[in-house]
């Protein structure tokens, strides 16, 4: 189940909200009102049921044999329906998060994605860790959580997916049974999303044997026409252990261990980042190689071998992921909430092909100019020293860690 809500459309006074509510929910329902009910009902079946948060949804999932379907079915609508939301579990979850946020502080893999989305979306929730402010959870209760849900969970902006071996009208009666008499509700519109901003450069200084780097460049929205030619050149840049970067920089160069690009696209934004670990003194040596290659796909047509590599890579991914029934329904529920209609297989792979090296070197020189370029680094002061003079800022400023 695909709600289209999530950290977005929250503000400074409530951000972690929809983190918050997404672990709640899992306390307790009216038919099973302990989060041991809840798993073990899914579990004495065999099956797993879970949920994450992202920037525009909230997804609550269960995978069981198919002979059980109605059962998980049953449960996740029970959770939306009618969670209990009650104080005393909310005074138990609030350190838990706590606990989750300070993890996620003390992991500069993972915080330093934190520090280049901010550079991205400068003072917009786009910009923020999903799991929220500490502040704001330490202040949590159960009325917001509750109001929150109520403002946010519309039946409009929710899609039901389920795959697998099911009879379709039955599995669209029992959708209906469990979710048809959910209060309709108007939309939360979420803020649209800022320019670019200014700063170009964010840098922590950590006592650590490892530097962490992001560079990361605002690209296209989830129905942009370029959106699949930036996919390709994501692909080709930094997608994979044949990818260029991971060639060059750790093949070649020995330079980092884990080094990869990923985009990102929202309803009206989108970003491409390129990830590495390294060294501290190899710093202005990594950061300068990740430019170049950037280059390279500027200034030089993509070889047609090796589109036809990455072609063949970006399909085969996607034949991969629909060979599992969690992977169909996730990708049917993302697409009729985020298009409004299912792409086919045949559909997608089709516009995969119909991408031209020509195609990759446009949308390069458009987003990936280094003007653009925001970089973001976690690492000791000396390595964070030596890449400040390597980006285009001003006065970039070390913060304390």
């Amino acid at each position: 189940m695909y709600v289209g809500i999530g950290s977005r459309i929250e503000t400074k006074d409530d951000a972690g909200t929809s983190h918050f509510l997404e672990h709640m929910v899992f306390k307790g329902s009216a038919k099973r009102p302990t989060a041991a009910d809840i798993s073990h009902v899914i579990e004495s079946k065999g099956g797993v049921v879970n949920a994450s948060t992202d920037k525009e949804v909230t997804v609550f999932w269960s995978r069981v044999p198919a002979r059980h379907y109605l059962v998980a079915l049953d449960v996740i609508a029970d959770l939306i329906r009618a969670p209990m939301l009650r104080p005393t579990d909310v005074d138990s979850e609030r350190n838990v998060i706590v606990e989750e946020l300070r993890m996620y502080r003390d992991q500069p893999q993972d915080r330093v994605h934190t520090l280049v989305d901010e550079l991205l979306y400068p003072r917009h929730p786009l910009g923020w860790e999903v799991a929220g402010r500490e502040e704001v959870v330490l202040a949590m209760t159960a009325d917001r959580l509750r109001e929150f849900m109520q403002r946010g969970y519309a039946p409009s902006r929710t899609v039901v997916a389920l795959a697998g071996p099911l009879n379709a009208d039955e599995a669209i009666a029992a959708v209906d049974e469990a979710l048809g008499a959910l209060t309709p509700r108007d939309l939360v519109r979420s803020k649209p999303a800022p320019g670019a901003g200014k700063a170009h450069l964010k840098l922590l200084g950590k006592r650590a044997e490892q530097t962490n780097l992001c560079v990361g460049w605002r690209s296209v929205h989830t129905t942009h026409a370029d959106k699949f030619s930036v996919d390709m050149m994501n692909a080709v840049l930094g997608e994979g252990m044949s990818s260029r970067l991971f060639l060059e920089l750790r093949e070649r160069r020995g330079l980092a261990y884990d080094v990869h690009s990923y985009d990102a696209n929202y309803a009206d934004a989108g970003h491409l980042v390129v990830y590495a670990g390294f060294a501290p003194q190899n710093g202005s040596e990594v950061l300068k190689a990740i430019m170049r290659e950037v280059a390279r796909l500027r200034d030089e047509l993509v070889p047609d071998v090796e589109i036809e590599r990455v072609r063949d890579f970006a399909k085969g991914r996607l034949e991969l992921r629909l060979e599992d029934t969690r992977g169909v329904s996730g990708w049917l529920a993302g697409q009729e909430l985020f298009l409004g209609r299912v792409r086919s297989v045949e559909e997608v792979c089709a516009i995969i092909d119909a991408i031209t090296p020509a195609d990759i070197q446009r949308v390069a020189r458009e987003y990936l100019r280094p003007e653009l370029a925001y970089v973001a680094a976690i690492g000791p002061r000396a390595s964070l020293a030596a890449i400040a003079p390597s980006v285009d800022e001003g006065r970039p400023a070390v913060m304390a860690s």
